[in-house]
C-alpha cells in the first residue's frame, strides 16, 4: 500500500483563497483528485500552489511527459508515430541533422558531405562516436542498415525515406558513398534524423513474424529495441504504456545537437486531454502538447504553468476513396467530392476549435516544404452548393457513411458536424493509429479523417508524394498525377520540379481527391521552470532543454 501523504492546494476563488487538504492513499485514487483538479481549472477556477509535489522532476533532473498515443515499438523505421519519430531525435542519430532553427542541414554523425554526381552522395564520418553499448561507430553500420531497410521486404513503413536509394558503399573504415536509383534533390531530407544509424548486426536476431499459413514470413524488425548513438539512451519500454531514456554520458562534444542537460526523460501514455492536463497541474507530468484552445487562458492562469504555441507541418485533411479501392461508392463521384469540400468550414474550424498557430489549408502540402504551392483551386464553405451538388450526383437525401479517425476527436467531431448538414450522415469509427493503418493501406477505408507531419521532412515529396504516387495510402491512383510527382522527385531543377508540382496539386484539388483542412498548430504546456525550446517543427528537442 502506498503510504498516506498530504498536499495543500490553495484555490483563488475571487479575492478569497480556500485550503483544503487531498490524501493520495489506498480507497481515494489519486486519478480522482486530479480529474477535480482538471475539471476545477475548466470551471475558471485558478489553481494558486500545489505543496509536497511540486518541483519533484526537476530536483531529479527528469522530465515526464505524456500524450495519448499508445506507442508499441521505438524503432522509427518500423512505427512512424509522432513520438516515435520524437523518441529517435532524442536518443539516436542519423548521418544528417536539422537545424530546427534555421531549417539549415547539418552534419551529424558524418563529419562532412558531397555530391560526387547527380545520383552519388559521398560522407565522411566522424570518429570515436560509441553506440550506447560501447561498439564504435563506422562506415560499416550504415552500410549495414541502410542496405537493410531499402529493402522493399524489409517491412520498414515510411518507404519514401529508402526507396530512392540502389545501394550503400563502404569507401573506407569512415567513408560511405549513397548510390541514388535517379537524382533524388529530396535525399538530405531524408537522410536527417529519422534515419538512425544501428550497429552491424543489429537486426539479426529478430524474431519471424507468422506468416498467413503460420509459417514463418520475414523478421519482425520493429521488436528489436533500438541501439543507438545519441544523447539519450532507452532504458526500459513498455508496450503501450510508456519508456524511459537517460542521459547517454558518453555522448559525443562537438556536434550540432550539443550537449544534453536533463538526465531522465519519461514518456507516460495518458488517453485524455482533461486527464493530461490534470496530470500536469498536479505536477505527475511536466510537458503536454495538443492543448485544447478552449483550456489556453485557464491554464495560463496557473502560476507555475508556461503555455506556449507554434506552427507544424502537420496537416489534416479527408482521405476520399475517388479510385474505388473499397468498391463502388459515392466518393468516386466528383460532384460528391465537391460537396464535401464545400460542406466544411474550415475558417471557423481554425478559429473556434484548433486555435493558436493553425491555419487554413490550402493543398495537399505543408506550405513551407519545398515544392509547395497554395495556388490551387479553393472551395469556400457554401452548404447550399453543397447540398445542390449532392442532389445532382444523384444522393438528393444525401448518404450514410463510415468515418474513420485516430486522432485529436474533437476536430473529427466538428466535421462530422458540417457533414451531417448538408446530409451526408457519418458513423465514426476511432482506432489508435496503429489499428487503423493497416486498414487504411489494405484499401478498406472510403472516408478518413487523416493528418500526415512528413516525418518532418522540408520537401513536398513527402508530403505530395507519399498519398499520390500510387502507395498503399493512395485514394486517388490517378496516373497523371503520379507521373508529374515521379518526374518531380527526380529533377534537381528548382524551377522545373516548382511546376511539376504546380501541375500536380493544381489537378489534385480540381479533382477533390483529397479534402485539406488545416495546417495544425501545435499548443503546449509544460512546468514554467524548465527552459524549454519550442520549435515550429511538430518535434520536441528535449536534448535541449534544461531545468532552471
Amino acid at each position: 500500500m502506498e503510504p498516506a501523504r498530504e498536499c495543500s492546494i490553495a484555490v483563488r476563488r475571487g479575492r478569497r483563497f480556500e485550503i483544503s487538504i487531498v490524501r493520495n492513499m489506498a480507497g481515494f485514487p489519486r486519478g480522482d483528485i486530479m480529474k477535480r483538479l482538471a475539471q476545477a481549472a475548466l470551471a475558471g477556477v485558478a489553481i494558486f500552489a500545489l505543496e509536497g509535489v511540486a518541483q519533484a522532476t526537476k530536483s531529479d533532473n527528469t522530465i515526464i511527459w505524456t500524450t495519448a498515443a499508445e506507442v508499441d515499438t521505438t524503432d522509427v523505421y518500423y512505427q512512424n508515430q509522432r513520438e516515435v519519430v520524437i523518441t529517435a531525435l532524442n536518443m539516436c542519430d542519423s548521418l544528417l541533422h536539422l537545424n530546427p532553427t534555421t531549417y539549415k542541414y547539418q552534419p551529424l554523425l558524418a563529419e562532412s558531405y558531397k555530391w560526387v554526381n547527380p545520383t552519388t552522395l559521398d560522407f565522411k564520418l566522424r570518429k570515436g562516436i560509441k553506440f550506447w553499448n560501447g561498439k564504435d561507430f563506422g562506415a560499416k553500420d550504415v552500410a549495414y542498415t541502410l542496405n537493410l531497410v531499402r529493402q522493399p521486404d524489409s517491412g520498414m513503413v515510411v518507404r519514401q525515406l529508402v526507396d530512392w536509394i540502389k545501394d550503400v558503399k563502404v569507401v573506407g573504415p569512415y567513408e560511405v558513398q549513397i548510390i541514388a536509383k535517379q537524382p533524388t534533390p529530396a535525399a538530405l531530407a531524408y537522410l536527417a534524423d529519422e534515419s538512425p544509424i544501428y550497429p552491424q548486426g543489429h537486426y539479426d536476431n529478430a524474431p519471424a513474424l507468422p506468416g498467413a499459413t503460420g509459417t514463418s514470413a520475414r523478421k519482425d524488425y520493429g521488436a528489436v529495441r533500438p541501439m543507438c548513438t545519441g544523447p539519450y539512451m532507452l532504458k526500459n519500454f513498455k508496450s503501450g504504456s510508456g519508456f524511459t531514456l537517460v542521459k547517454n554520458p558518453n555522448y559525443f562534444k562537438g556536434g550540432p545537437k550539443g550537449q544534453p542537460h536533463i538526465g531522465k526523460l519519461i514518456f507516460r501514455t495518458i488517453p485524455d486531454t482533461d486527464s493530461q492536463m490534470a496530470a500536469l497541474l498536479t505536477h505527475d507530468v511536466d510537458w503536454i502538447w495538443s492543448v485544447l484552445p478552449q483550456n489556453v487562458k485557464q491554464l495560463q492562469s496557473v502560476p507555475g504553468i508556461k503555455v506556449d504555441a507554434a506552427p507544424t507541418m502537420r496537416i489534416s485533411f479527408l482521405s476520399l476513396d475517388a479510385a474505388g479501392r473499397t468498391g463502388e461508392n459515392p466518393m468516386q463521384k466528383l460532384k460528391v467530392r465537391q460537396a464535401i469540400a464545400h460542406a466544411i468550414d474550415r475558417e471557423s474550424l481554425v478559429k473556434n476549435l484548433v486555435g493558436p498557430g493553425a491555419k487554413v489549408l490550402k493543398s495537399m502540402c505543408a506550405p513551407q516544404q519545398t515544392g509547395c504551392t497554395e495556388d490551387v483551386p479553393q472551395y469556400d464553405y457554401d452548404p447550399a452548393l453543397a447540398k445542390k451538388l449532392l442532389a445532382e450526383a444523384g444522393y438528393p437525401n444525401g448518404f450514410d457513411e463510415v468515418l474513420y479517425a485516430y486522432r485529436d476527436r474533437p476536430y473529427t467531431e466538428a466535421v462530422m458536424n458540417y457533414l451531417r448538414a448538408v446530409g451526408i450522415r457519418t458513423k465514426l469509427r476511432y482506432l489508435q493509429w496503429k489499428a487503423l493503418q493497416p486498414v487504411l493501406r489494405k484499401g478498406d477505408i472510403r472516408m478518413g479523417h487523416l493528418t500526415w507531419g512528413s516525418q518532418s521532412v522540408m520537401d513536398a515529396s513527402a508530403s505530395t508524394g507519399y498519398y499520390f504516387e500510387f502507395t498503399d495510402d493512395d485514394y486517388a491512383r490517378d496516373k497523371q498525377v503520379r507521373d508529374w510527382l515521379v518526374a518531380a522527385d527526380r529533377t534537381v531543377d528548382p524551377a522545373k520540379r516548382d511546376a511539376l508540382y504546380k501541375e500536380a496539386l493544381t489537378r489534385i484539388a480540381q479533382q477533390a481527391y483529397y479534402i485539406p483542412l488545416f495546417l495544425y498548430g501545435h499548443i503546449y504546456a509544460f512546468d514554467s521552470n524548465l527552459d524549454y525550446p519550442v520549435t515550429p517543427d511538430e518535434l520536441a528537442h528535449f536534448y535541449m532543454a534544461r531545468w532552471k
